[in-house]
């Protein structure tokens, strides 16, 4: 928000919710949850309220990760010959249909 100059109250208004939602999406420690139609609500009044716009403003852009220095790289399975359970490749889950659709919408 700051970026773009972005006023909470008036990324509030354009995506119909109140100001103390706004707030605690901003000061969250932790991961809030979005399903994917706040998801694409969020960044449509992103896109709509940004100065100075280079591209459009997607979830990726809103999200970080930072490994902890305390989190192991490989986690032992008892039993798995050795091999390491993260390092390994996870099937994809399936979304459901109206999540799907509302993220390809943005």
């Amino acid at each position: 928000m700051a970026r773009y100059d972005i006023r909470a109250g008036d990324l509030a208004k354009t995506m119909g919710v109140s100001h103390n939602s706004i707030a605690n999406l901003r000061k969250a420690k932790t991961m809030p949850r979005l399903d994917g139609e706040s998801l694409n609500r969020l960044c449509n009044a992103l896109n709509y309220l940004a100065q100075d716009l280079q591209g459009e403003i997607t979830p990726t852009d809103l999200i970080s990760y930072t490994k902890d220095s305390g989190t192991p790289t490989s986690v032992e399975v008892p039993g798995d010959s050795g091999r390491s359970s993260l390092n390994q490749k996870k099937n994809p889950r399936s979304t459901d249909t109206q999540t799907q659709s509302s993220l390809s919408a943005a």
